[in-house]
């Protein structure tokens, strides 16, 4: 394996342990089975990259992505508090 696939592959890790954090939180510590965590990386990930071939400062576009995400969050706290949505399938919504 050279130096660059093990370079991605320990990035990628990385990224997806952040995902696996977000999940481990939410189910064992919050309480609250959310599936939000596994849809906001790629929705800011699409936000990003959808911004930054339109020309935007790399910097903004990730500013505007976490916002994104964000959003995705309060969304599903909406659906399940003032909708009273079951939990898990508000943040599959």
């Amino acid at each position: 394996m050279s130096l660059i696939a093990s370079l991605g592959a320990i990035e990628i890790g990385l990224i997806f342990g952040l995902v696996a954090l977000g999940v481990f939180m939410s189910f064992r510590i919050i309480n609250f089975p959310d599936l939000t965590v596994d849809g906001s990386f790629p929705l800011g990930a699409a936000v990003a990259a959808t911004l930054i071939v339109a020309g935007w400062n790399p910097a903004a576009a990730t500013a505007v992505a976490c916002v994104a995400g964000a959003a995705s969050g309060w969304v599903t706290a909406w659906l399940n508090v003032k909708l009273k949505i079951m939990q898990l399938l508000a943040s599959i919504l």
